[in-house]
């Protein structure tokens, strides 16, 4: 039993715990700061489609609503994971040790 404990090997072979965090932060960093742009990205297309509705430029009030409806799904969406990480991390946090 101890010879096959001992074969597992050292402690050597872990990563650093900066680097460990560097490589994982940047990932959901960048996932997040996607979503965020997208987000903003669709706000921007309804604001436009709606000014030009609004100033007479554009007649498409169909397409108009399409893009005003996936703009507020996606806002309410970007909420709803906004309050489930926070949830997340508040039982983390709660944890006992």
């Amino acid at each position: 039993m101890i010879h096959t404990i001992g074969s597992v090997g050292g402690i050597g072979a872990v990563a650093p715990l900066g680097e460990t965090a560097r490589k994982g932060a940047g990932g959901f960093a960048d996932a997040l700061s996607e979503a965020v742009r997208a987000v903003e990205g669709a706000q921007t297309n309804a604001d436009d489609k709606l000014r030009g509705v609004a100033t007479g430029q554009s007649v498409d009030i169909h397409g108009t609503m399409i893009a005003l409806e996936e703009a507020n799904i996606s806002l309410r969406m970007m909420g709803s994971v906004r309050d489930k990480a926070v949830e997340g991390w508040q039982a983390i946090w709660n944890m006992p040790i």
